[in-house]
């Protein structure tokens, strides 16, 4: 089959980047594949971060074209001609926000005019973002009746997508696990290499924004100093908002000794060392569709502790591979965490984790695309 995937991909950073990377890779496996990347991902303006590309080489590296201008209408009539000149069969967008509906729906609305026998599937991360505008319901809907079917990531993905459409064709799969990263290091040797000498670690991981709720876990921080010692909390993701909402409640509390927040994007190269080292990876989200850290937790065989909110508890066995909370309760989580790290209750998780992960993986993600294009 030939197949285009529109995505963002390297030298972009970010889950959304190496995931269309890794699924760029596995399609060529079998089919002949065009990746068509952004040549503008966002205006820098608009852009929270301190930049949209990565700083290292990728872990995984494709070639892509890159014809998308998110913000240049001229550029998304030129990319349906590029591509209609490939004659494919199908052709997979990657969605994940409202931003890139304009450009997604004016591509399909071109193509379907030249290129009449491709099929036309939305691969969807999110559909309704976590922080919202009055203008994304009018942008998705614009782009979603566009499609011939929908591979949806999460649950709460496939209510918010039959909300918009109520008939639309879909098929539901949990996210893969991010496999392309190296095995995990034993526990002691990844502590002795990041000189962390706490007995126990907590990690949280991912860009800092208000909905990922990282000033919960701050303040879980706190409650845990009442009930345990020897534990260390290690933050790693650029805020994207103002960094002292965050600051300011570490000092308040006066959690700095316990609580280590690395303010910065951390290349994919790095992330090995603290996966091993923790005993548990921490999400309070205020909100969730799914979550790619949680696969990559489970790639390095890490039990989590997330909330219970969107598609996260599907993401969890509960007992065997993690634990919910409810969202906005430092104390509920506070108390999770102590509990099993007291009764070291997570190492012991790894083969319930090893186990279920098998759930997430690219074969069942590409049977559902080609399934779906079948149809």
């Amino acid at each position: 089959m030939r197949i285009g995937l529109i995505s963002v991909a390297p030298p972009y950073r970010g889950g959304i980047a190496l995931n269309s990377a890794i699924l760029c890779e596995r399609l060529q496996e079998h089919h002949e594949v065009l990746c068509i990347n952004y040549s503008r991902q966002y205006p820098d303006i608009l852009f929270p971060g301190r930049t949209q590309y990565l700083t290292t080489d990728p872990i995984v590296n494709i070639d892509s074209e890159r014809w998308v201008d998110s913000v240049n209408p001229h550029s998304w009539w030129q990319t349906a001609s590029r591509i209609a000149e490939h004659n494919l069969d199908l052709v997979i967008y990657r969605f994940w926000n409202p931003f890139f509906a304009p450009a997604l729906g004016t591509i399909a609305a071109r193509l379907r005019s030249i290129s009449p026998n491709t099929s036309h599937i939305s691969l969807c991360d999110n559909i309704i973002p976590h922080e919202t505008h009055w203008f994304d319901i009018p942008l998705i809907r614009y782009f979603l009746p566009r499609m011939d079917g929908h591979i949806v990531l999460a649950p709460s993905v496939r209510d918010d997508l039959l909300k918009l459409v109520p008939l639309a064709p879909y098929s539901y799969v949990r996210h893969p696990l991010s496999n392309v990263f190296p095995k995990p290091m034993e526990t002691e040797k990844a502590r002795t290499a990041l000189g962390l000498t706490a007995r126990h670690i907590i990690l949280y991981f991912g860009n800092v924004r208000h909905y990922k709720g990282l000033d919960i876990l701050i303040r879980a921080t706190k409650h845990l100093q009442d009930s345990m010692t020897d534990f260390q909390v290690i933050a790693l993701g650029e805020c994207y908002g103002d960094k002292s909402k965050y600051t300011d409640i570490i000092q308040e509390l006066g959690v700095g000794e316990v609580f280590t927040w690395r303010e910065e994007y951390v290349p994919d190269d790095e992330l090995r060392a603290y996966f091993s080292a923790a005993d548990v990876v921490a999400l309070p989200y205020r909100s969730a569709t799914q979550s790619g850290v949680v696969p990559l937790a489970y790639h390095f065989n890490k039990p989590v502790v997330v909330t219970r909110v969107g598609g996260l508890a599907e993401m969890v066995s509960v007992g065997k591979t993690g634990f919910l909370v409810e969202p906005e309760h430092p104390q509920e989580l506070a108390d999770c965490l102590a509990e099993n790290l007291i009764a070291n209750t997570f190492p012991a998780m790894s083969t319930g984790v090893q186990d279920f992960k098998e759930l997430f993986s690219w074969d069942n993600l590409i049977e559902e695309i080609l399934n779906l294009a079948r149809k």
